[in-house]
């Protein structure tokens, strides 16, 4: 492979990412103050920075180098995959934390285990049991490190950026291999066949919005199954997901761990929730690893967007669009009665309106 200038965004054609790099006496460097930009990453053992360990997200670079450790704190032996940034926010850690996991298959009977370093000092605990589930889905029971000071690897194999945020999100041809031949391989599908995954039982404080319910009880009058991912293992998610036709949903972080396993037969839909571009990433994932695009359902009022601290509205959205474009998708049938909020319906927003006043 040609060598490519390190300034420039991972290409989501697959060469980027093809290529595993070997070091010996490598040296990794935690960040140490939190925020956007990570002053972290991978030294050669003679105090040369790497580049091809940094981490991109929507074609900027957010790991910067760090000063040089000519002491490090602790020393690792034995033969280690550099896995990059661990992400708390549970879309970011689906995407960005399995970004070099690709190489995982044909050098794991060499690997003591995973490296990461994290984003913000948050697993002083340990995992939580999603995170754990996750890297069992991709990896098995090969053991993760996180590294909190500065350490030197005897050995580190470090994989280019197979996925991300950004044009990345699309996920090289290697990686996508990857997912398709190792990711939940023992998981069958199981569930029904029209399936809207909800939102509704997140805090308002996590991009939630008065009313949601609403949808919930419209979808399931149309004859889907309302899911509530963050109710169930990541397990039952997957299986939810292998098995339905039709997927409807908002767009959030639940569609990024459907992207992973979406495949062509199925019928998806998308309701933004959120102005057309800060969904991008997500749909972009959904169309490269089914090969089909989702539908997407763009009802949002003009200059309407979820704000911190803001309570979002179902009046934000046109509902009787919400219910013209999804049967025009061939999401609900044509014969499905739904047209704008009705009296019950708003007398339901103005009571948990005043429900959010009173708290």
């Amino acid at each position: 492979m040609g060598k490519r200038d390190p300034t420039t965004p991972p290409d989501p054609s697959g060469g980027w990412s093809a290529g595993v790099r070997e070091v010996s006496g490598a040296v990794v460097v935690p960040h140490e103050r939190p925020g956007r930009d990570l002053y972290c990453g991978v030294f050669t053992g003679e105090g040369k920075y790497m580049p091809w360990a940094a981490t991109w997200q929507r074609e900027a670079l957010i790991t910067h180098a760090p000063d040089f450790v000519t002491d490090p704190a602790e020393t690792l032996e034995g033969e280690w995959l550099w896995g990059g940034v661990l992400y708390g926010h549970f879309g970011h850690f689906l995407v960005e934390t399995a970004a070099r996991l690709w190489a995982v298959p044909r050098l794991r009977e060499r690997l003591s285990g995973v490296l990461f370093v994290e984003k913000y000092s948050s697993e002083q605990a340990g995992l939580p049991a999603y995170k754990t589930e996750y890297f069992q889905l991709l990896v098995g029971d090969l053991p993760l490190r996180i590294l909190r000071v500065p350490t030197r690897v005897a050995h580190l194999h470090v994989p280019g950026q197979g996925f991300g945020l950004g044009r990345i999100s699309k996920g090289t041809r290697v990686f996508r291999r990857f997912i398709a031949e190792h990711f939940a391989r023992d998981v069958e599908p199981e569930g029904p066949e029209n399936l809207f995954i909800t939102r509704s039982q997140l805090a308002l404080d996590r991009e939630g919005f008065v009313g949601e319910a609403i949808l919930d009880d419209r979808m399931a009058r149309a004859g889907y199954a309302v899911f509530c991912p963050e109710k169930h293992d990541l397990g039952t998610q997957v299986a939810r997901y292998r098995a339905a036709r039709r997927i409807v949903g908002m767009d959030g972080s639940a569609f990024h761990l459907f992207g992973l396993v979406a495949n062509r037969d199925q019928n998806v839909g998308v309701i933004l929730r959120r102005q057309k571009g800060r969904s991008r990433a997500m749909r972009w994932q959904i169309e490269s690893f089914a090969g089909r695009t989702p539908h997407v359902i763009d009802t949002l009022k003009k200059n309407s967007d979820w704000v911190m601290g803001r309570k979002a509205l179902i009046h934000d959205f046109d509902m009787d669009r919400i219910g013209a474009q999804m049967k025009v998708a061939g999401l609900i049938a044509p014969g499905v009665d739904w047209g704008p909020l009705s009296p019950a319906e708003e007398a339901l927003v103005a009571e948990e309106l005043a429900l959010q006043a009173a708290r």
